[in-house]
């Protein structure tokens, strides 16, 4: 099981894709729809990385926090051409 820290750390690079997934179709002049079609996934999974959240649900019933597939994460990097490291920027240091 992850420690906490971990979790905390993926919530907010949950949060920083999101928000720049969200600013990158914004400055493209994209709709969630347009850029998921690009991406070849789901408008429902573009809307759930720019809120960083997922589909599942805990004990309680709280929504999940976002945690997309890497290969995702390259297919939205591609739909928006641009490299991943522009979606992830330094997320992954501690």
């Amino acid at each position: 099981m992850p420690t906490r820290r971990a979790v905390e750390q993926a919530a907010r690079a949950a949060e920083h894709l999101g928000n720049r997934v969200r600013e990158y179709r914004e400055a493209h002049g994209l709709t969630q729809e347009q850029l998921a079609e690009r991406a070849g996934i789901s408008r429902n999974q573009v809307q759930n990385i720019e809120h960083s959240r997922n589909n599942s649900r805990d004990a309680d019933g709280r929504q999940g926090s976002g945690n997309p597939r890497l290969d995702t994460v390259f297919a939205l990097a591609d739909a928006l051409n641009i490299e991943v490291s522009e979606l992830l920027g330094d997320v992954a240091r501690h």
